[in-house]
């Protein structure tokens, strides 16, 4: 006849049973914690991970917030040390609609950042070459200056480098008629002095007749001969008379006279 746990139970002392009790308690209670214990380690896990996605979106949000301030900083502030600082913010963004918002922002700064720089050389080029062409007013400097000026696109700052170069141009032109005319006034008086020069040789050729003082009278000696002056008057003859002693000594006197001046204009009366 078989037996039942009742009758077993009712065979054994108190002190098993309560021994049997315990063991069993026991046994239901580790199992009750083995049981338990992946439901915990799930729920921890899921925590955790929560707490990593939490903890990946707050550093994405403080990175796109530090980007953001350095983009605006580089807007407000175009300079190179700027532009550095911005490009490093947002590279370490996460690719998305955000980073490349940031990077054209940038980009756009760049660009005219780069433009400015090109625009300041230029200027620089130009304000060279026209304070050379200052120091040097020479045709090829004012070629070189008007290049470089054209290539300004500031305006004010183009008005002010052409106005320097169209005050030098205008000293050059001045200049330059004042030694045309000087050069035409010595050419002028160059044609003239020869000019002169080849009318006294033409008249130097021209053989001129000797003057012979006209016979005298009286024994007197008549003069030598002389180089080409104007003759003599004739002296007026008086009607047919017979003259006086006196009369002939007067006119051998005056012809004496004549004859010993030549060039003294005579006054007969």
């Amino acid at each position: 006849m078989k037996k039942t746990l009742l009758d077993t139970l009712k065979q054994t002392t108190k002190r098993q049973r309560i021994l049997a009790g315990t063991g069993l308690a026991l046994v239901l209670l580790t199992g009750g914690f083995f049981l338990a214990q992946p439901s915990t380690k799930t729920a921890s896990v899921s925590k955790m991970t929560q707490t990593t996605s939490s903890s990946s979106v707050d550093k994405e949000a403080t990175l796109m917030e530090k980007a953001e301030k350095a983009v605006k900083l580089l807007e407000d502030n175009q300079v190179k040390e700027n532009v550095s600082t911005a490009e490093t913010a947002v590279k370490a963004l996460k690719d998305g609609d955000t980073k490349d918002k940031l990077t054209k922002r940038v980009e756009t700064v760049k660009t005219a950042l780069a433009k400015k720089e090109t625009e300041a050389r230029l200027a620089k080029e130009a304000e060279e070459a026209v304070s050379a062409l200052e120091k040097d007013q020479v045709n090829e400097k004012v070629t070189l200056a008007q290049t470089a000026v054209d290539k300004v696109t500031a305006k004010d700052q183009k008005d002010k480098l052409q106005h320097r170069l169209n005050l030098v141009k205008s000293a050059m032109d001045t200049r330059a008629q004042q030694a045309a005319q000087a050069q035409a006034e010595e050419a002028a008086r160059a044609a003239q002095a020869a000019a002169e020069a080849q009318q006294a040789a033409a008249q130097a050729q021209v053989p001129q007749p000797a003057y012979e003082a006209p016979a005298q009278t009286g024994g007197e000696v008549a003069a030598p001969a002389q180089d080409y002056t104007p003759p003599a008057p004739v002296v007026p003859q008086a009607p047919q008379q017979s003259l006086t002693q006196e009369q002939i000594q007067q006119q051998a006197d005056e012809a004496e006279q004549r004859a010993s001046d030549p060039n003294r204009v005579w006054d007969y009366q």
